[in-house]
């Protein structure tokens, strides 16, 4: 398993991830536009995909607009193997070393996801009337005793 930054050539093989059947599937009447994808890998942040030779097989899109984690798959073929541990600390490092003190994210209640960001130190927030959940976590500073 390697990652790399992702770039707009990627967007098809992220939606491919985002569509497989998952326990936090999208509405079927709000599909994810490419420009959406677009805007947030090129404008408001920046994201991560995980590959092997049979191509990607994860990403992470994170949103400094927003503060937020905006997306996180993995093919559902690839979990559990620390694909998405390794790709949401990558996100999370790079919100932490360009400002960002306190990230945010949504998922599913009660889904594995939910489930994967609590075992990762996330401190869960308010449930949404969408029926998802909020997760966020702050950068730790060491003090200085000296």
């Amino acid at each position: 398993m390697q990652i790399r930054e992702a770039s707009v050539t990627d967007i098809p093989a992220l939606d491919i991830i985002r569509q497989k059947p998952s326990d936090n599937p999208l509405p079927l009447n709000k599909p994810i536009s490419e420009i959406c994808y677009h805007n947030y890998l090129t404008l408001y942040g920046k994201g991560w995909v995980s590959y092997d030779t049979d191509g990607v097989n994860g990403y992470v899109i994170c949103s400094k607009k927003e503060s937020s984690i905006w997306a996180l798959f993995v093919d559902p073929s690839y979990q559990r193997q620390g694909i998405g541990q390794l790709l949401l600390s990558t996100a999370s490092n790079w919100l932490y070393q360009s400002g960002i003190c306190k990230i945010y994210l949504s998922t599913g209640v009660n889904s594995r996801a939910e489930h994967f960001y609590q075992k990762q130190g996330w401190t869960r927030g308010a449930v949404l009337s969408t029926g998802q959940v909020t997760y966020y976590k702050e950068k730790h500073f060491l003090k200085n005793t000296g």
